[in-house]
């Protein structure tokens, strides 16, 4: 990993999209591909942040890439720095379809950052819209990993729950109620804080 920090990174990538506004789609996931499949953290943190300041032209590349992508990160920043981003708040509705198949299967797979990534793409959108079918697909995909110990899995679950009670609380509620016994326990405390606070940890 080059020893640049992420705040010097997101101003590389502002700079980038002053420059290269025209850049064609085809262009771009190219670039991208490039960065995610480099061999430094550096270069793939790079390429989630540039997928922030892309134009919706470029944005317009078809979902399944990530199916590639995901196979070149590793660990929660790598895989949350490329699927957590603003993009996915217009990206994912857009192409909804294609999405929800795409994070169902990804609940399936051999690879744990695809499990991963299946929780933590529908955290922002969760968040910024109220959506009955992302609500219904983001608990199925946390049903389906609730049994999960690592805590790739374990925290994204929590990260989810939470970031969908602000437009579901009710669906939240029940849901963690019913499930008690087969959640990880951090899941059910950190959203059942958040259910009565607000926050994720009232006391920071």
């Amino acid at each position: 990993m080059y020893k640049i920090t992420n705040p010097v990174l997101r101003l590389i990538a502002k700079e980038w999209k002053r420059d290269h506004k025209q850049m064609s789609v085809a262009a771009f996931q190219k670039m991208i591909t490039s960065l995610v499949r480099g061999k430094s953290a550096t270069e793939k943190l790079l390429a989630g942040m540039l997928l922030d300041v892309a134009t919706p032209e470029q944005r317009n590349f078809k979902p399944t890439l990530f199916d590639d992508w995901l196979d070149h990160v590793e660990g929660w920043a790598e895989v949350d720095t490329l699927c957590t981003g603003k993009f996915t708040n217009t990206e994912i509705p857009r192409q909804w379809n294609v999405w929800q198949k795409l994070l169902t299967k990804w609940t399936k797979s051999k690879n744990i950052h695809k499990r991963r990534a299946s929780l933590v793409f529908l955290c922002s959108p969760a968040r910024q819209q109220k959506d009955e079918a992302l609500a219904e697909l983001a608990i199925a995909n946390i049903d389906q990993l609730k049994h999960e110990k690592d805590i790739l899995i374990t925290k994204a679950i929590s990260w989810l729950l939470r970031s969908l009670v602000k437009h579901h609380k009710k669906l939240v509620s029940e849901y963690v109620a019913a499930n008690k016994s087969s959640i990880p326990a951090i899941a059910i405390r950190e959203t059942l804080t958040k259910i009565a606070t607000g926050k994720k940890n009232p006391k920071l």
